[in-house]
């Protein structure tokens, strides 16, 4: 039996003794350190710890952490309150994410960082007890099963960590032998590496259910039929996700010259084999309200006293609002409001009535940049009613939550077709299906065949039809359109606890002072000429 040490076991050391990864090597071994036989100690442990991961992992990225963070830095949402460092990330002129683990909000990082590294540790010791031999159900008649599984939350994770953090460490089975060897090997790797790695698990997982036949039981995720065909088309989706909304910069997303594994080609290849369901677990309620499947990072983004619409993108269906909310020199608000909405709304988008609640008033704080002032909130999630006292249909997580839609796989295909074939026409039939949400629901007109049309009908969808769906989307989609505001981080750094522990130094990104279109945003055009201050850069 080869001598495993799962991360998390590793995150106990790091965490006790520390190390420094940038110059040493950690040397040596902690005899009292359980290997996995004392862990999982039966074949249906084994099972259960594999089939339990996809609700890890969905705890992972769906309590609150900093994807409710990065919603309002990319002007998504907007919220002037100092919960979830809200006010922090959203001031103007940006700045740096406070990456001190004495911060008050240092938990929004750490959580998902700790969180989606240890669901790596709960299905990479399985892998490795199947490699040694041991056989889950008669015969072995489930290992395939938990393979693949095994892998695609191995790269479901790895890409999410890719996709918030600059680098992260990468724990490979296949390296997994003597413990103070494979503490020794262990070293960040950038989060280009990151996603990559993220790839390759689901290249696997794809590779093994294609090649069997198996299912879940219908509790493991509610509301999903997790047979090995949906999980071979997960996995597929997933790694479409992570390399279209990979890139930090324009640059680098158009030609997807961060990476020279992959290309858009294999965007479009992922697509064509992708979803044909929503992925969608069901919710049953607010985890203090008895629920174990909820989105707690949408909660308050939803209800009316917490966050709102960004006015930015109802200017987008609505070409009478401005992108920025009207202030003074000081940043307080004007008489001079934007126009009211309901009858007077000069919108084309049929999903401003039926997506989005205008509210008369706002009651953020106005010394606190009246910048953050909206007069919408986003109600589409509002039905089935929701059996808490505290407020909102999905934001209390009753019913689907959305995490990755049919649809947004569709707009990865239809980017894919533009970008790897310069496949216009058959991108513009994909928005244009009279069955799609852009037509179906918005009730747009047709968009040309022409490059630069399709992709900003694509980048609109993606922002108006794909709100509150998954995991940093907005964020991502905003980030890869250089349209995050100057001096807005490009990512989050590994958060300051690990730094502490591992003896290394603390680092962060944004401001407008460390603006570097590498890790810190040297974009977003559209509201320069909108500031209540004269920008300096």
């Amino acid at each position: 039996m080869k001598r495993y040490i799962s991360i998390l076991t590793i995150f106990a050391v790091v965490l006790i003794f520390g190390f420094n990864t940038s110059c040493e090597t950690l040397e040596v071994e902690n005899k009292n350190l359980p290997d996995m036989e004392r862990v999982l100690n039966t074949p249906e442990d084994v099972k259960q710890v594999v089939g339990g991961a996809f609700q890890a992992y969905w705890d992972a990225i769906k309590t609150y952490n900093i994807g409710m963070t990065a919603d309002v830095a990319a002007d998504h949402s907007t919220a002037s309150w100092g919960n979830f460092a809200w006010q922090d990330m959203s001031w103007e002129p940006r700045q740096a994410w406070n990456n001190d683990p004495a911060y008050g909000e240092a938990s929004l990082s750490e959580d998902v960082y700790y969180g989606l590294n240890a669901v790596i540790s709960q299905v990479s010791d399985p892998i490795v007890l199947i490699q040694d031999g041991m056989e889950i159900g008669p015969g072995g008649e489930d290992n395939q099963m938990i393979l693949a599984t095994a892998h695609l939350i191995r790269g479901l994770s790895f890409g999410q960590i890719g996709l918030s953090f600059d680098k992260a460490m990468i724990p490979r089975v296949e390296e997994a032998e003597e413990a103070s060897v494979y503490l020794a090997n262990l070293e960040f790797q950038p989060w280009n590496v990151v996603i990559e790695e993220a790839i390759v698990e689901l290249e696997k997982a794809i590779e093994i259910a294609d090649a069997n036949e198996f299912a879940w039981p219908e509790s493991t995720v509610p509301g999903v039929t997790l047979s090995n065909t949906y999980i071979s088309q997960l996995a597929s989706s997933y790694a479409a996700r992570f390399l279209a909304l990979g890139a930090r910069t324009k640059a680098q997303n158009d030609d997807m010259s961060w990476t020279d594994k992959y290309s858009w080609a294999d965007v479009l290849t992922f697509t064509n084999n992708g979803i044909t369901a929503d992925f969608a677990p069901t919710g049953n309620g607010l985890p203090w309200n008895g629920g174990s499947w909820y989105d707690l990072n949408i909660k308050y983004l939803r209800q009316p006293g917490w966050g709102r619409v960004d006015i930015r993108i109802i200017s987008m269906m609505d070409s009478e609002q401005p992108v920025r909310y009207p202030t003074d020199d000081a940043g307080l608000p004007t008489a001079e409001l934007p126009p009211n909405a309901g009858e007077a709304v000069n919108a084309v988008d049929g999903r401003i009535d039926t997506d989005f609640q205008y509210l008369a008033s706002n009651n953020f704080n106005g010394a606190r940049g009246a910048w953050h002032f909206s007069h919408y909130r986003h109600s589409r999630y509002d039905d089935p009613p929701t059996t808490s006292s505290e407020g909102y249909g999905m934001g209390e997580s009753i019913g689907p939550l959305f995490e990755l839609r049919v649809y947004d796989n569709e707009l990865m295909k239809a980017e894919a077709m533009v970008r790897a074939n310069s496949d216009y026409a058959g991108a513009a039939g994909i928005l244009n299906d009279a069955a799609n949400p852009r037509k179906a629901r918005g009730g747009l007109d047709d968009v040309d065949a022409a490059e630069e049309d399709v992709l900003n009908a694509i980048y609109y969808e993606r922002l108006i039809e794909l709100f509150h769906n998954g995991y940093l989307i907005a964020f991502c989609e905003t980030r890869r359109n250089d349209d995050l505001q100057y001096g807005t981080p490009l990512h989050f750094p590994v958060p300051g606890k690990e730094l502490m522990a591992l003896q290394m130094d603390l680092y962060t990104y944004g401001g407008v002072d460390n603006a570097d279109g590498e890790n810190t945003s040297t974009g977003g055009d559209w509201i320069k000429d909108e500031y209540h201050f004269d920008p300096s850069w």
